[in-house]
Parts: structure tokens; C-alpha cells; sequence
């Protein structure tokens, strides 16, 4: 089975029990020296219920044993004493009839400064991309036995070849671009007979998917993308599971699930969160419910259901050496959880970068979930970021209207506003699309002065800039919503490609230049410092100062600034060194962040018609 592939356990016992076995434990091993001494593991095979463990070592005391509903687990909390060393420790499981089993379980010993491991920030840019379509490094995994959803590069919901092998051979690309944070779609096996590409299917959360994989392959990416200055970010699916995961299969018990593992879809009504009015019945249904048939969500009421997932994501933590985490359905799981959750990962890594998917277009309904924030329920601890959706749609809209009192680029400035539910806003992250969105060159009806607009945006704004690959190649998608062609394979990935995206070879002429232009303008994001922590002041684009289809920024820190102007309107535009005299003022030079040419900042400032100007600032 395939779960016995992935434990690497020992069988030490002269004898066996009958009728009893040990197929997996989870967590196949643990570390000392985290702030919580105990673990939970879970032991699942034959009958493991009827077994009796014991363990005869001083480093690891065995404090309770539990059975499920299911006779098929067995329940372990151990307690791992102060100071403990790293080896193996038996697990003695012993039969009704006094047959034995014996288990090696690992203690190993956390990396030298893994609980001060730095997250990620203001001062990053974040890549998103599919593991599936990014590059296949290694055919020979293409294809693996007992694997239903095979490859076929000619359906767009088919597995396309791309792996972890493959993004490793291209990191050079990831750096040479600017980004410094590497986002992952799922890369935890996903069993599902069809679109398993998409990885939220998760079917065993301790295995990385053979087709992309191994965890000691994952493990690697992470150790070489840290040398290049570039963390990983893993994305964690706590809502829901693959209807053939063993623990959805078989189940301790059928309330690991929420309506006991009958489908039952959610209402998707996200206002009943926070909403006073809303009724509990309402609340209900929108958490309980879940998302498709193939996906049945986790009933996180269960103690130990809740302690898996949150040791889980500790174990990957530690295994992998990630820089944070995106926690995928944010507002679906039980909000008591999510606490518990957080406070028990802050108090192992107090700086690690968590973001939260809470996709609602009003900041009102997402700010309570962020920590801090002024609206949020009392006593919270709350995520520190949150996919800034309402920032998406708004700046979208902004591009795509015509420009007028109360449309267009005004709607953005007076949009801003609702900084103020934030926690902080700066924590944000901030993107013009991603895997579940039309690519934002759809959007903005493949107009490249839009698609530049908005991007420039993102990456001078408040917030963390998140960018989907293929974005600086200009990909778009025909058919509207259809998640195959937004999440199409990236040119130079797979022998035969006819164009090769990360030698230019083959590219169109506007990719390439949408790619380099978006690499000067991250080159010089990484370094600008204003852009990472400045206060933002920001101008109305009013008809009374000739500028409504013109709006102007700055971010300014004591020593250096940034201004940007955008210029949606078919002429250009001088700015007046008086109406923006508070952005200014201080700053003596200025440079084009894109060309690096000097600008006279005495001179009147022109931004050509449909243009963005970015100028960095100093004393």
C-alpha cells in the first residue's frame, strides 16, 4: 500500500500480532526542542485499536493512549522530556493474544535557528505558480503506477508533467526575475481520478505527490531557493481533504466530517462570519458545508482531527524549512480552530509569514479575520495577512471604467479608505490575479498600458505583492473562467517547446518586453525601501486640477521616497510641483526606477498618455 511506501518504519519483532497491523504513523518522526513537549500519533492499520503500545525509553514518556470509533486507530499522545538527543525510540505494540509489533519512530534535532526563521513581508515579492505547468524536469515521473489522473499535456484539466525537479533546474529564472518568496500551488498527493492537478484534493498529508516528487525533493527546493534568497511559501488546505483520503475512506469516525461525511453543499455566504444579524444556522452552513462532492470537509469540533492538521503543518514546517504559509479557504474552517491553530505555530515560529484566502470583495468582510484589526472580535489572535481581494476587484475596475466623478481612478483613491479596518494594511497581500482568476491581461481586455498600470500598482502600493507565473509574459485565457487555460503550461518548460520563455528564445515580442520591463521594475523593488515601509499619501485624480484620469502617490521615509503617477487618459500629463508639494517635498533627486535615467526635479514631471511614471526619491 501506499501508505507503507511513505513510513519508512521498521519491522523489529520476531513475531507479529494476528489480525493486527501497523500500516502508517503520523507523524512518521518529530524533533525536540519545540515550546510544546507532546505529540499526537496517529497509528493506523488492521485492528491498530486492539493493540497495546508501550515504549521503554526515558527521552519519550507515553502519557495516553485512545481508541476511535474505528477499531482501525490507535491514538498516542507522548510527552518528549526536556533536553532530549535525536535517535530512533521503539514503539512496542502488543496484540490481545501477546504477539508483538515493534516500530522505529524517529526523534531528530530542529535546524539551528528554525524557531527564529524569518517569514515573509513588505520587503518581498511572492511567484505564484502550478507545479504542473511550470516545467517537467523529470519525465520519469510522469506517469505512476496506481495513479488514475495520468498525464495529457491536450487537457487542460489533465496533469501536464511539470514537478518539483522542474523548478529547481529553473530557480536561476525565479532570482534573475526579483522575486524572493516562491508560492506553491498543493504539492501533497492528490489521488482523485480527475483534475488532481490542481492539488486541493488533498489524499495523504504527509507524502508530496509522486508525479511532482518526494518530500526529500521538496525538502531540496526549499534548501536551494534559501540560497538564492528566496523563501518558500507552502499552501495549506485545513478546510477540506480528497474523498480518497484513507481518513475519509476509513475515518476514526464519521464526525471527523462535517454532516458526518454526507455532502451537503456550503451556502458560500461569507458575511455570516462577523455579520451581528446572522443567524447561527446560517453560520452554520456556510462553515459546515462543503465545496464539492469530492472534497468533504473536516469537522474541526474533533480534538484530535484538529491536533493532525496542526502538527501536520508544524512537521512540514520543520521538514521542509519554509518561509510561511497560505492557508487556503481561510473563513471555511471552524473560527475557534483557527485560533488554536495560530497560536500554536506563532508560539514555534513567532515570525513565520501566514496568509489567509478569505475571498470577499468588501474589506469590511475580511479585516476581522487580521490580527490587529480594530473590528475584530475581542481577544483574537488572528492571521497576520490576508489575500486583499477587495483591493483586486477595485483596482480592476478602476482600470477597465471610463474616468469620471464617481468612476474610473477617483473610486480607487476614495477605496483606500478602508485601510482604516485593517490591522495593517502594509501586511496585506496584494495581487492583480491568481490560479482561480481570469489572467489579469483578460481582465484589462489585453490592453499592455492596463496590464503595466496594474501592476505598477502592486508593487509600489501598501502590502505584499503577489505575481502569477506567466503574468510578465502577457498569458491570457480565451474562455472565461476555465481553469486549465488560466493555469497553462509556461513556454520552455518541456522539451519541443516551441518558444522558451526562460531564454527568451521563440517569445513574442511583447512578452519579451512585458518581461523585461516587469524584471527592471522588481530588480529595483527589492532595494527600495520606501516602497517596502513609507507612508503612503495619495491625491485625488479630480477634473478640477485636469488629473481625473490621472492619479498620483508617493511612499516617503525620511531619507528616500517614491512617486508614482499613472496617466490612464490618450494624452499626456505634466504634473504641478504645487498641487504635489507634500510628496515632494525633502527630496532634492530623483531617478526612473524602470530606466535608471535622472530626472530634473525642478523641471515640470511628464507622464506620457497612457503611461505609468515611477521616480525614486532621495534627499
Amino acid at each position: 500500500m501506499r501508505f507503507a511506501l511513505a513510513l519508512l518504519l521498521v519491522l523489529t519483532a520476531s513475531a507479529g500480532a494476528r489480525g493486527q497491523s501497523v500500516e502508517r504513523i503520523d507523524p512518521p518522526h518529530w524533533w525536540t526542542g519545540f515550546e510544546a513537549p507532546g505529540v499526537q500519533l496517529l497509528v493506523y492499520g488492521q485492528e491498530a485499536g486492539r493493540l497495546e503500545a508501550s515504549i521503554a525509553d526515558p527521552r519519550v514518556r507515553l502519557v495516553r493512549a485512545e481508541t476511535a470509533e474505528n477499531a482501525n486507530y490507535l491514538f498516542l499522545d507522548l510527552e518528549i522530556a526536556q533536553g532530549a538527543g535525536p535517535g530512533p525510540v521503539v514503539l512496542r505494540f502488543t496484540a490481545p493474544d501477546g504477539s508483538t509489533l515493534e516500530r522505529s519512530w524517529e526523534l531528530k534535532t530542529r535546524a539551528p535557528g528554525s524557531a527564529a526563521r524569518e517569514g515573509f513581508d513588505s520587503t518581498d515579492t511572492v511567484y505564484l505558480l502550478y507545479p504542473d505547468r511550470f516545467a517537467n524536469g523529470d519525465p520519469s515521473n510522469d506517469t505512476v503506477a496506481g495513479y488514475v489522473d495520468g498525464l495529457d499535456r491536450d487537457d487542460p484539466g489533465g496533469r501536464h508533467g511539470g514537478d518539483i525537479q522542474g523548478i529547481i533546474d529553473r530557480l536561476g529564472y525565479v532570482e534573475a526575475m526579483g522575486f524572493t518568496q516562491l508560492w506553491l500551488n498543493p504539492v501533497l498527493e492528490n489521488a482523485e481520478a480527475r483534475n488532481s492537478y490542481h492539488g486541493y484534493a488533498i489524499t495523504d498529508h504527509y507524502r508530496v505527490d509522486p508525479r511532482l516528487g518526494t518530500n526529500a525533493l521538496y525538502a531540496e527546493l526549499s534548501r536551494l531557493a534559501r540560497e538564492r534568497g528566496i523563501g518558500l511559501v507552502k499552501d495549506v488546505v485545513l478546510n477540506h481533504a480528497g474523498s480518497n483520503h484513507f481518513l475519509f475512506t476509513d475515518p476514526p469516525s464519521p464526525s471527523w466530517f462535517n454532516n458526518r461525511g454526507v455532502f451537503t453543499p456550503s451556502t458560500h455566504q461569507h458575511t455570516t462570519i462577523h455579520d451581528p444579524y446572522a443567524a447561527e444556522a446560517d453560520r452554520a452552513d456556510f462553515v459546515e458545508g462543503w465545496f464539492a462532492p469530492t472534497m468533504p470537509d473536516f469537522d474541526h469540533s474533533e480534538p484530535r482531527l484538529a491536533r493532525y492538521l496542526i502538527e501536520n503543518t508544524i512537521w512540514w514546517i520543520e521538514e521542509a524549512g519554509l518561509s510561511g504559509l497560505r492557508l487556503d479557504t481561510y473563513a471555511f474552517s471552524d473560527g475557534a480552530f483557527l485560533e488554536d491553530f495560530l497560536d500554536r505555530i506563532l508560539a514555534e515560529y513567532p515570525d513565520l509569514g501566514i496568509v489567509g484566502e478569505e475571498w470577499a470583495l468588501d474589506p469590511a468582510v475580511i479585516a476581522p479575520f487580521q490580527s490587529g484589526s480594530p473590528v475584530a472580535p475581542d481577544g483574537q489572535t488572528g492571521v497576520g495577512s490576508l489575500m486583499d481581494f477587495p483591493l483586486q476587484w477595485r483596482l480592476r475596475e478602476a482600470l477597465r471604467e471610463q474616468d469620471g466623478w464617481d468612476s474610473g481612478l477617483i473610486t480607487l483613491y476614495q477605496f483606500m479608505i478602508n485601510d482604516r479596518l485593517y490591522g495593517d494594511a502594509n501586511a496585506l497581500m496584494v495581487f492583480a490575479d491568481n490560479h482561480d482568476f481570469d489572467r489579469i491581461h483578460t481582465q484589462l481586455g489585453e490592453d499592455e498600458a492596463l496590464t503595466k498600470m496594474a501592476l505598477a500598482v502592486l508593487l509600489t502600493t501598501r502590502g505584499i505583492p503577489q505575481i502569477l507565473y506567466g503574468t510578465e509574459l502577457l498569458f491570457t485565457n480565451a474562455s472565461p473562467g476555465d481553469h486549465g487555460e488560466i493555469r497553462a503550461d509556461f513556454p520552455g518548460g518541456w522539451a519541443g517547446d516551441a518558444a522558451d520563455a526562460f531564454t527568451g528564445e521563440g517569445l513574442a515580442r511583447e512578452a519579451a518586453a512585458m518581461q523585461d520591463w516587469l524584471r527592471r521594475l522588481l530588480t529595483w523593488r527589492r532595494t527600495a525601501r520606501a516602497v517596502h515601509s513609507g507612508d503612503l499619501i495619495h491625491f485625488a485624480p479630480l477634473e478640477r486640477h485636469g488629473t481625473q484620469a490621472v492619479y498620483v502617490y508617493a511612499r516617503r521615509l525620511p531619507e528616500e521616497g517614491v512617486l508614482v503617477a499613472i496617466n490612464k487618459a490618450g494624452t499626456g500629463h505634466t504634473l504641478d510641483p504645487q498641487r504635489y508639494r507634500e510628496a515632494l517635498a525633502g527630496y532634492a533627486r530623483a531617478v526612473d526606477a524602470i530606466t535608471g535615467a535622472p530626472v530634473d526635479l525642478a523641471a515640470p514631471l511628464a507622464v506620457p498618455a497612457r503611461s505609468v511614471l515611477i521616480l525614486d526619491l532621495a534627499r
